[in-house]
This record gives structure tokens, sequence and C-alpha cells, in this order.
């Protein structure tokens, strides 16, 4: 087991960690697959309102590649089809019936893997609606079938800091997570297994799985910055990444032949120290977030993510829930106080003194303001990135800077805009100019 040795990030302890216990919720009425949360989709509608669908069923596909379908959570009748802006697809909402009806696929015991093409099980994937949750950088696209990845990384820590402690999500998914790490085997030589240092001793038997640990520093475990600091050649700047969730995911589905249904969340607000949640995919955001505060926004990350709001549902990628207070108006003579209990990544307030978990919220705490060079989103950035350089280069239209600069390896993880005194959107301005360089590429 190797140390990956990841010094910045952001490290003020926050508020709201999880309890590792566990509540299992009862079935909702209706549940959801959202096409927000999928990165790049082109998505292609194949039922419409009314329609009955078993669980496992294909709603809609990828336009660029038709053999990547994406399920239903549920067996019910379509209640909704909802849009977005220029009639992209929101997603599409399903009215539960009382009894399970699946569809049924042939299952693949851990025996009989070997004896099975990598053709058969990729496609077997694709239709079973689980190959998306295989993700290629430097876009972070559903993986391209077609290409053999010289690493795959398997992030045990989810993609936040709230994330589900890996001890309560797979303490009873040993079997399925050594066997979804097998099917990865037949798509890679290269496995590669992270998990936080704080959750290694909760771990049991799948800690001999583990091959790489990050320290506890946030984004230390995002798949993105374990790339940056194992990559040695260009070749491995096309890698995979995949949740480890989702690796149980698709080794339960070959396992029995029928799409997983359940998922472990966390909802954090405030101070509050929630336990997990066992939910069902697609669970409507207003059952899990219980009541809630008009002021407060919600979060599928507490630094990147997507807003949602109540009446959506959470996305196959999203296990996280955030509820971000949005005081109202300026704070009076703010720029004087103390801040004993602000958060802060330059050491500005006297909370930096003392080391109780912090709140965040959402205010910009003043205008919107030019960039001033303070170089706090560079001193911030796993990945030794200098986003306000990339942000001027990519607001210049200068795109051969941005690269230089080393654009494609932003991880996302948000913590530039965060840290910038001048809360510029930098994370947003660099996914959009990695998603403009990506779209004219293809």
């Amino acid at each position: 087991m190797e140390k990956i040795k990841i010094s910045k990030g952001f490290t003020t302890p926050l508020a709201g960690m999880p309890d590792i216990g566990i509540i299992e919720l009862s079935d909702p009425r209706t549940l959801g697959l959202s096409a927000m949360d999928v990165p790049h989709i082109r998505a292609k509608l194949m039922v419409k309102e009314g329609d009955r669908v078993q669980t496992g069923a294909p709603l809609f596909y990828d336009k660029r590649d038709k053999s990547v379908q994406y399920v239903s959570p549920g067996t019910g009748v379509i209640q909704k089809i909802v849009y977005g802006e220029r009639r992209r697809l929101h997603e599409v909402v399903i009215s539960l019936e009382g009894a399970e009806d699946f569809v049924e696929f042939d299952p693949i015991s851990l025996s009989a893997l070997g004896e099975v093409s990598r053709q058969v099980l990729v496609e077997r994937l694709k239709q079973g609606g689980m190959w998306q949750a295989l993700r290629q950088f430097p876009a972070m696209d559903t993986a391209d079938a077609s290409h053999t990845p010289s690493m795959i990384i398997v992030s045990l820590s989810g993609n936040d800091p709230f994330s589900p402690d890996p001890g309560v999500v797979f303490e009873r998914e040993q079997t399925a997570l050594h066997f979804g790490l097998e099917v990865l085997k037949r798509l890679s030589d290269r496995i590669v297994v992270t998990v936080r240092e704080g959750s290694l001793e909760r771990l049991g038997k799948v800690k001999s799985s583990v091959t790489h640990t990050v320290p506890d520093i946030y984004p230390a475990w995002n798949p993105g910055a374990v790339l940056y600091h194992l990559k040695k050649d260009s070749a491995e700047n096309s890698s995979w990444c995949i949740a480890a969730d989702h690796l149980v995911m698709m080794a339960r589905f070959l396992m029995t032949g029928r799409y997983p249904t359940q998922k472990i969340i966390t909802v954090t607000r405030g101070r509050e120290h929630r336990p997990h949640i066992l939910t069902r995919q697609g669970a409507p955001v207003k059952a899990l977030i219980g009541d809630f505060i008009d002021r407060s926004l919600i979060t599928t990350g507490r630094f990147n993510g997507r807003i949602v709001e109540p009446d959506d549902h959470l996305g196959f990628f999203e296990n996280t829930l955030n509820l971000i207070d949005t005081p109202d108006g300026e704070e009076l003579l703010g720029f004087i106080r103390p801040g004993k209990a602000k958060a802060t990544v330059s050491k500005t307030f006297l909370s930096c003194l003392f080391p109780e978990p912090k709140e965040v919220d959402c205010t910009r705490h003043g205008e919107v303001r030019a960039c001033i060079n303070c170089s706090y989103c560079e001193k911030i950035c796993p990945n030794d990135l200098m986003p306000n350089f990339i942000m001027k280069a990519l607001l210049s239209d200068e795109i051969e800077n941005a690269l230089e600069c080393g654009l494609l390896d932003c991880c996302q993880c948000g913590l530039c805009s965060y840290a910038c005194p001048s809360k510029i959107e930098l994370a947003q301005i660099l996914r959009h100019g990695m998603d403009a360089l990506y779209k004219d590429k293809q």
C-alpha cells in the first residue's frame, strides 16, 4: 500500500460531519432519472408520459453512442418528463407501483467471469445502465469502450468532504467490491484503489483491496488529484475512474442480472450530525432533506456539484446533499469583526486559532470584484495549477496559454472559487473552457 503525498487543499474542519449510523427510508411515491448530473450527454428519450416501465428498462440513451442506455430506477408509470433551458432533458419522473418488476439479464458468477469476453461484458453493462459509471479523463465523459485505459482509479471515499463513509458503505458489500475489481481487471492492467487515511481502520477486510492512501485533506481523494500525482506519461491522461459505490452497483448487476436500486447517501445541514441514509436510486430531494428553510441552498457537493430544488430527484452520480445557509443582506461592519466562527483560508479571522469545526455559507461578502492576483487559488489547488492565470487566458480566448498553464489537469474540486477573496467563479470558468475545448475536438 503506497501513500500519495498531497499537501495542498482545504484543511479547515467543517461542521456537519455525518454520524456513522445508518437509517433506511421507505420507498417514496416517485423516483426520477436525472440527466443534469451526466456531463456531455445528448439525451434521446425512449418513452413518453403514461408509459409503464419496469425497473431497468431504458428511458433514454446518449445520441453519441446509442448503446449507452440510462434505465429506470423503479417500476411504475412515467408521470412527467421535465425539460430545462433550450428543451434540454432535465429528468424523467416515474410514479411507483407496489410490486417491483425487473428487466432480467443472465447472472454471471465470479468463477464464470473469466470465460466472458470483454466485448460481451461491455455490452451487458451498457444495456443494464451501468457503463456510464466509468468516466474518462480529462473531460470526465463516459468511458470510450474501444479504448484500453492505462489505469482505472477507484475512489472509496467519494468526491465530497461529507461523502458516505466507506466503512459504512462497504461493510456488507465486500463480495460485490471484490467482484467489481475483478471486472475492472478485464478492462485495464492497472487498478488503483484509493481511500482517505482517516477511513482506513473502519474498512475491515476491504482494506486488503486498497493500493494507495491519501491524506484527509479535501480533495486529496478526488480521482483527478490522484491521477495528477501518479501519472508519468501522456498516455495516462486518458485513464478512467469510477466511484467505489458505483463499482459495487456494477458488480451486483452482473451477479444478480437485475438493476440495483439502492444507494447510501448523506445529508448535511449546519452543525447537525445526521446518520447515513439507505434510500432508492433517484429518490426525491424533498423526501431526503426533511424540513426545508427557504434561505438555504441545496447542493450536491459542498464546493462543487449542482444546485437542486426540493422537487428534483437525486442523480445517478450524486450521493450527498448539502443545505448551505444563504444569509440575507450584508453583515454590518463585518470587515472589522474578529470572526471566531468563520472558516478562513487566508487566516484573516481569529477562527484560524481555534480547531473546532466551522460552518460555511454562500455569501459573496460584498459586490462582484476583480481579480487582485492574491494567489490564494494557487496556494490551495491540489494539482499545483494557477487558476487565476488560466482564467485570464480563457477570457482572452488564448486557449494555447490556458493549456500550457495546465487547464486539462483541473480536477473541478471547486476550492479555487471558494478561496478567491473576490469570489470569482474560477471553477466554473475553467469547466466551461474544458467543455468548449472537448466539444471542438469531437
